[in-house]
């Protein structure tokens, strides 16, 4: 590999550590001085071909400068957009799935009560913009969707470089005049040719082909994706190649019957040239996801190469694409769409001996080696690769690039230029599409290797070494080597993490970020585990228990609930309890009974009469209040509300307060208590001073009252609340209350999740975001 190649790989990689240690800048400073860095070095290594020592020198250089370049780019600042603004700007790209359509805004100018700046995006809900459109009106501006919780497997870090959700109040749109707009427009009027000449799911699956829209149905889609497929109905670099290359051939044909042409020049270099803007073009037409992207680039860089009479090396090539990449947008080289389709590259570029001579075992070597080199990120980001995906790959990938993307672009001509002609190609399309989705179907009906269980770091960082040994051995008995020792490593990592994940002795209670609501895992020292709150209000379509709770607890390999309580019947509150109920085992429920007695056909009470059909008892506050429960040595008490709930007042207000002790240690959860219960609590001589304190009622101004807090005088208070609530909490009242009696205040929206963990003397608090304390 060339300096060039060094130099994008340690670009690429100090980038992504520049994003996973806080986000990214736009800032083009580090890859500029990278793609200098590396032109340099590409220079100096021409003249020390003859000596592989200054190779190696050469490389590591280049690999060296490229990273400390890429996380020069530095950490974006975290704003949370909250409030109004009037907007004026251009819609940059849409993003369809299914019937559903949000526009992503590029801001010209914007006032009003939030830091949107000139170049900032927003994504527009439910407006089926087209490209280039004009865009001015009155929005109401939201956090974007996410949970930010310490876990064993981070997620992969978010460069979508939308700075807020938004919801058009009012808007009025125009056309812009220029590329984008044309480009916008053209793909309108594919996609509406597309639908009016196709059935589902041809329909959607010619979306998905020609214009990168997510348009299957929910069982076909998880289909594609159950037989390790999805990639075929993904605008991809694959697809970019095939089409651009097919043209620029079709091109070079006709030139070669006009002899005018034909006797005067090389018609391939005339091709390539005009290929040069097609690929270019190309890529936006079909949604300019960024692997489209990345083979548009390095087509263009191919193709000119061509024209002017010089030969392309494909790994140089597609290494200059990447720095290309990296000037223009750094934030596209973490994306994992991106670098997947870099490292599928790069394994199918490097040379296979006698591929044409037995080009099907070429084929098959070529896709291995990008099952290896993309099995990493696969399984790091969608938690699971299935085995036989790659034999789904050697067989239907050949089949669906020759036959499937071909009449899917054929008809996407036809339809949107002569749709009275479109009969014959509509039926293709119909012919082939649904046997490609059958075909996924057979292929997802044997689930091997799906469904894995997320990797930690350390088993994230074996998979890696593994794949890359993999992929350089050379011998079977290296191979087998290899796959030997990275079994053992990820065994022991597992049984490692397994016991880190079920703590003894101790007791470590974790403060979710489920959005505006509430949601806590505490690991009780005997090794049994218990919820209290299931998540909250997030945003349209999005489950807390699903997206925030349970892909923790398949991180830290916990199956069983033993304890489930919602503190009372409101929805932010008991919002992930059917979503957790579906995929882990409980053993048992609380509930203060006020939403059984007062709205028996409400939606947690049918989740809990779905509870006892199961088996799980279902516990109220007459039998919780008796007396506590034991934990190995933790204590678990319910102070509130005692022996029942009072009907004559409201949830919130019977809300569970549940203190839990071991050793010197008390930890108090509030639930959404407020001044009547806060009141009482305060004078009832049940409390005394904690240790911490889960504020009561995310921060609302009903809540913490002075007299509360003075008996508690917690040495750490936990504000659970979402980023950019619409209900301003925490209150400004209340935080200065905190402050003032707790030593320390950490909140989930500013912090992310809360892990605190004590043996019974020292305590120690970790937030997602870093911060630590520690409290002898």
């Amino acid at each position: 590999m060339g300096a060039l190649g060094w130099t994008a790989g340690g670009l690429v990689l100090g980038v992504v550590l520049s994003a996973a240690t806080g986000g990214l800048d736009a800032g083009w400073v580090g890859p500029v001085v990278a793609l200098a860095a590396g032109t340099g070095l590409a220079l100096l290594a021409r003249r020390s071909d003859a000596r592989p020592r200054a190779w190696v020198g050469v490389g590591l250089g280049a690999l060296a400068c490229a990273a400390g370049a890429g996380v020069s780019t530095g950490a974006g600042e975290d704003v949370v957009m909250v409030g109004t603004a009037e907007v004026r700007g251009v819609v940059e790209e849409l993003r369809a799935r299914g019937d559903r359509a949000d526009a992503i805004v590029r801001i010209d100018d914007a006032q009003g009560d939030v830091a949107l700046r000139r170049g900032d995006r927003i994504r527009v809900r439910g407006r089926a913009w087209t490209e280039g459109t004009r865009v001015e009106g009155t929005f109401a501006l939201a956090a974007t969707p996410g949970f930010r919780n310490p876990s064993p497997h981070p997620r992969w870090p978010t460069v979508d470089p939308v700075r807020a959700d938004a919801r058009a109040i009012t808007a009025s749109t125009s056309r812009e005049i220029g590329l984008r707009a044309w480009i916008g427009a053209a793909r309108a009027h594919v996609r509406s040719a597309l639908a009016r000449t196709l059935d589902e799911p041809a329909c959607g699956v010619a979306r998905a082909l020609i214009l990168g829209d997510l348009a299957l149905g929910e069982d076909d889609e998880a289909a594609v994706r159950g037989a390790g497929l999805a990639h075929v109905l993904a605008v991809s670099g694959m697809h970019v190649t095939l089409l651009i290359g097919a043209l620029v051939w079709l091109i070079a044909r006709a030139l070669s019957w006009v002899p005018a042409i034909a006797m005067r020049a090389e018609v391939a270099r005339i091709a390539a040239g005009i290929g040069v803007p097609l690929a270019l073009i190309y890529a936006p037409l079909a949604g300019g996801a960024p692997s489209a992207w990345r083979a548009a680039i390095t087509g263009a860089i191919a193709y000119a190469l061509r024209a002017s009479g010089r030969r392309s090396d494909a790994v140089a090539v597609t290494a200059a694409a990447v720095l290309v990449f990296g000037v223009v947008d750094p934030a596209t080289l973490a994306r994992p769409g991106f670098l997947l389709s870099i490292a599928a590259t790069a394994a199918i570029l490097a040379p296979i001996a006698d591929a044409e001579e037995r080009p099907l075992r070429a084929l098959v070597i070529a896709s291995v080696r990008a099952s290896l080199a993309t099995a990493p990120l696969v399984i790091w980001c969608f938690e699971g690769l299935p085995l036989t995906g790659v034999i789904a790959n050697v067989i239907v990938v050949p089949i669906a690039s020759a036959v499937l993307l071909p009449i899917a672009a054929v008809h996407a001509v036809i339809a949107s230029s002569a749709p009275a002609l479109a009969t014959p190609s509509a039926a293709a399309m119909d012919l082939v599409a649904r046997g490609f989705l059958a075909s996924c179907e057979a292929f997802a009906a044997f689930p091997l290797g799906r469904a894995l269980p997320p990797l930690d770091v350390a088993q994230g960082v074996a998979l890696t070494i593994a794949c890359g040994a993999l992929l350089m051995a050379r011998s079977m008995r290296a191979r087998v080597i290899v796959v030997a020792l990275g079994l053992l490593v990820m065994a022991g990592a597992e049984a490692r993490l397994r016991a880190i994940e079920r703590p003894r002795g101790v007791l470590r209670a974790t403060f979710l970020d489920v959005g505006q609501g509430d949601g806590a895992l505490i690991d009780m020292p005997d090794g049994s585990l218990m919820l209290v709150d299931a998540g909250g209000v997030v945003g349209p379509g999005i489950d807390p228990g699903e997206a925030a709770i349970a892909p923790l607890l398949r991180a830290r390999r916990r199956a069983r609930i033993d304890v489930a309580v919602i503190t009372h019947p409101h929805p932010d509150h008991y919002g992930g309890l059917a979503a957790l109920m579906a995929r882990v085992e409980l053993g048992e429920l609380w509930d203060t009974g006020q939403s059984e007695d007062e709205v028996p056909d409400g939606e947690l009470s049918t989740m809990l009469a779905t509870a006892r059909t199961r088996g799980i008892p279902v516990r109220r506050p007459d039998v919780l209040c008796a007396r506590p429960r034991a934990f190995g040595a933790a204590r678990v008490r319910v102070i509130w509300p005692c022996p029942s709930f009072d009907p004559g007042w409201d949830a919130n207000e019977n809300s569970f307060v549940i203190e839990i002790a071991i050793g010197a240690r008390r930890l108090l959860l509030a639930g959404d208590a407020e001044q009547h219960s806060e009141g009482a609590l305060a004078r009832s001589g049940l409390l005394s001073r904690v240790d911490v304190l889960k504020v009561a009622h995310h921060g609302s101004r009903t809540s913490s009252t002075a007299p509360f807090l003075d008996v508690l005088r917690p040495r750490v208070a936990v504000v659970s609340a979402g980023r950019g609530n619409t209900f301003g909490h925490p209150h400004a009242d209340v935080v200065e209350r905190l402050e003032a009696s707790a030593e320390h205040v950490v909140r989930t929206d500013r912090d992310g999740g809360v892990i605190v963990t004590t043996d019974g003397g020292a305590i120690e608090v970790r937030t997602w975001s870093g911060r630590t304390i520690r409290l002898e």
